[in-house]
């Protein structure tokens, strides 16, 4: 079944009751974040050399800054106005990870490194209108230049050898700019290392998953900041780990099956991804356009992607043999009846809308699928 337009995801409260805090701290010896004076021109030397990764896939459907704040923050560097401090993750000496500050940085690109077709021209500037708009970088006094490269910022590097419970922690509190990092994208960043299948990085298996067509034509859900991958590895998630050994909070879970994917063999990544198409057309077989929808019990609702739905059917779906799958359909008009008590359940239809990263609420949604899937195979 191929959906013809983009299915949203379900706004869904995956807050916890319980406390969000880390369940295992880490020793506070091993934060090795240094705070190191630079210049611009220091930075736009690393731009220039690669030595600074913008990584600005993964941030993709973010939308950086238009040409008129990149201008206005030209015109405060030029007016001598202090800028916000930069965080770079440099485990790499000449790779570093942009934590914080990636629009202004991506800005200093387009206005000083870019080819001269690219650069950005200064336009809807306040102050200095009548000195520099229009102007590109090249097009500025040579003291206007000196200026900018000149300017000293601040900067805090975390040292290599962090280790990356102590980098997920660090990347989620500093995040302060305009496009703050999600936590998927936070994993992305993080991840971009490893081989996997076809010598990939964890980042990149998950992102070719979402990227393969049989996928988008079942899932078709309008990629909005990396909500597609995180589904995915959910549904990794617990497949490689129980649902009755999940612990809370449920951002450090999927950290650990990010992890976790650059462990597996070949092999087993394959059957991972085979699993997951097996049981995305399973779902598409047995409920239609309304798989991982509450829709499919409530007509009067829009039909809409609810993730928690989607990780308990992948995960107990993936598990089946062919023999099993054939049952569940054979019986496809009860297990629907079935299915569809199931939301009468105050209990069940609460774990996959209110509070649904609890562990009483995993626990609840899984277990009833479980028994249910059980009647029938």
């Amino acid at each position: 079944m191929e959906i013809d337009d983009y299915q949203e995801i379900e706004e869904i409260d995956e807050s916890s009751s319980e406390s969000q805090d880390i369940t295992i701290p880490f020793d506070p010896k091993e934060i090795n974040i240094a705070v190191e004076p630079k210049t611009i021109g220091q930075l736009v030397s690393r731009l220039e050399e690669g030595a600074i990764d913008l990584n600005t896939e993964f941030q993709r459907k973010g939308n950086l800054w238009d040409d008129g704040v990149m201008s206005r923050l030209i015109e405060s560097i030029l007016l001598r106005f202090p800028l916000p401090t930069f965080y770079f993750d440099a485990e790499e000496e000449d790779h570093w990870l942009v934590v914080d500050g990636l629009q202004r940085l991506s800005c200093l690109q387009k206005f000083i490194v870019e080819k001269s077709e690219k650069k950005l021209k200064l336009k809807g500037l306040e102050i200095l209108q009548n000195d520099y708009e229009g102007k590109s970088y090249d097009e500025l006094p040579r003291t206007m230049q000196r200026r900018i490269l000149e300017t000293q910022v601040i900067t805090y590097i975390i040292k290599p050898g962090t280790p990356k419970k102590v980098k997920y922690n660090v990347f989620r509190r500093i995040n302060t700019g305009g496009l703050m990092l999600n936590p998927m994208e936070i994993r992305h960043a993080l991840n971009q290392e490893g081989a996997t299948l076809n010598n990939q990085s964890p980042a990149s298996y998950l992102q070719n998953i979402s990227e393969n067509t049989q996928f988008r034509n079942l899932i078709n859900i309008q990629d909005r900041r990396m909500q597609d991958r995180e589904l995915i590895l959910r549904y990794i998630a617990f497949t490689v780990f129980d649902y009755k050994d999940y612990t809370k909070p449920l951002s450090s879970f999927l950290d650990r099956a990010m992890e976790e994917i650059g462990k597996k063999s070949l092999e087993e990544l394959r059957r991972i991804e085979n699993r997951l198409f097996q049981a995305i057309n399973t779902s598409s077989s047995l409920f239609g356009k309304n798989m991982f929808s509450r829709s499919i019990a409530f007509p009067q609702y829009k039909n809409m992607m609810n993730s928690a739905l989607f990780e308990v059917w992948t995960a107990q779906l993936g598990r089946l043999d062919s023999l099993q799958i054939r049952n569940l359909e054979t019986n496809r008009t009860k297990l629907l009846e079935e299915y569809k008590l199931l939301f009468k359940q105050e209990r069940f239809d609460s774990s996959v809308t209110r509070s649904t990263s609890d562990k009483v609420s995993v626990q609840e949604r899984f277990s009833k699928i479980e028994a249910l899937i059980n009647q029938f195979i």
